[in-house]
């Protein structure tokens, strides 16, 4: 008699990996259909049904899914909006996600059949995964992220940022690769009289300059269009921040960090938030999966771990402080280099 064989690891783990994409289906075809816009209130699946000229019984049987995916609640027969689909996927909310989902959604949902001829074959190197090398795409990518920004992580930096003991006395900031601003305009936020800078491509500050306006900025920030890895960024600075941008001078780190060395006055501060691989470039496990398609298609910029922090030493900083800093969407990496005052230069 043929034994059955021994288990020596769960099955559950690679039963829910094979779910996945049905979660992620279900959530960008509510945001599509912007059916979280309408479950502020309980709601029956027939009432959601006629008002918005769906099938009625179809309707029930997705809002059951989207329940079960724990994006809807349902409670006698009506359904309403998880706390964290009323926060981030209602159209119209300062922190609405549904836009950067849908742009990023047909990058990272690379179909199986791609992967195994990129992997088969090698790469089709394409630069412009979702039309990248556009204007339109960056225009659009820039207002999706000002969302993201200011659903938290822009608070967080600008608050430790604000801690730092050099911050009262600071009087100019660039916000390198700023898109939409919302970090610089939350650190400007946190100092009464510090002026701003933000410097990204000519299309993209067009969409920055809008949100300086909305916070009331407009007479403290101001902007610079322009290419970062091969022309002048300004100087006079007392701060740099460089939040996710400095992937594209992966090649050309200890170049571009030099940059920003000799754009900052005496006693100056560069705080750069970025990813940091590890362990083989196997993690953060949030890193590698977001980077999978740009990877397989021959342009993978992930930054590993230290390389920036390098830089700033090879660009003669005095100091350089890392932390690790877990965001909403992973883990990342904050490091700190200080420039020497003019007395110790």
């Amino acid at each position: 008699m043929k034994n059955l064989p021994e288990i020596q690891v769960p099955l559950t783990r690679i039963y829910e990996m094979s779910l996945a994409s049905v979660q992620t289906n279900a959530m960008v075809a509510g945001v599509e259909l912007a059916v979280f816009d309408r479950l502020g209130k309980p709601v029956r699946a027939e009432e959601l049904a006629e008002t918005c000229g769906f099938d009625a019984g179809t309707t029930a049987e997705y809002l059951n899914v989207l329940t079960a995916c724990g994006l809807v609640i349902k409670k006698d027969g009506c359904y309403r909006n998880s706390p964290e689909a009323e926060q981030y996927l209602v159209t119209g909310s300062p922190t609405y996600y549904g836009n950067l989902i849908l742009l990023e959604y047909e990058r990272l949902a690379m179909s199986p059949k791609t992967i195994a001829e990129r992997v088969k074959n090698g790469p089709v190197f394409q630069q412009d995964n979702g039309n990248m090398s556009s204007e339109e795409f960056w225009i659009q990518y820039a207002r999706s992220m000002a969302n993201w920004e200011r659903a938290g992580t822009a608070q967080m930096l600008a608050d430790t940022i604000a801690a730092l003991p050099e911050f009262s006395s600071m009087r100019k900031m660039l916000d390198l690769g700023g898109g939409p601003g919302l970090m610089g305009i939350a650190v400007l936020a946190r100092h009464p009289s510090m002026e701003a800078v933000v410097f990204d491509q000519p299309a993209v500050v067009n969409v920055t300059e809008e949100f300086i306006a909305e916070y009331g900025l407009s007479d403290r920030m101001t902007t610079i269009g322009g290419d970062y890895l091969n022309g002048p960024i300004g100087g006079g600075y007392d701060l740099v921040l460089a939040s996710c941008t400095l992937n594209f001078a992966r090649d050309c780190m200890d170049k571009m960090v030099k940059k920003i060395y000799d754009a900052l006055n005496p006693g100056g501060v560069f705080v750069s938030l970025h990813d940091g691989m590890c362990d083989e470039g196997t993690a953060p496990a949030v890193h590698v999966l977001n980077m999978m398609s740009s990877a397989l298609s021959g342009y993978n910029c992930s930054l590993r771990k230290g390389l920036i922090a390098n830089a700033m030493l090879n660009a003669g900083f005095r100091s350089v402080r890392s932390q690790p800093v877990r965001l909403d969407v992973g883990l990342f990496d904050m490091d700190i280099a200080r420039k020497a005052p003019r007395t110790e230069d």
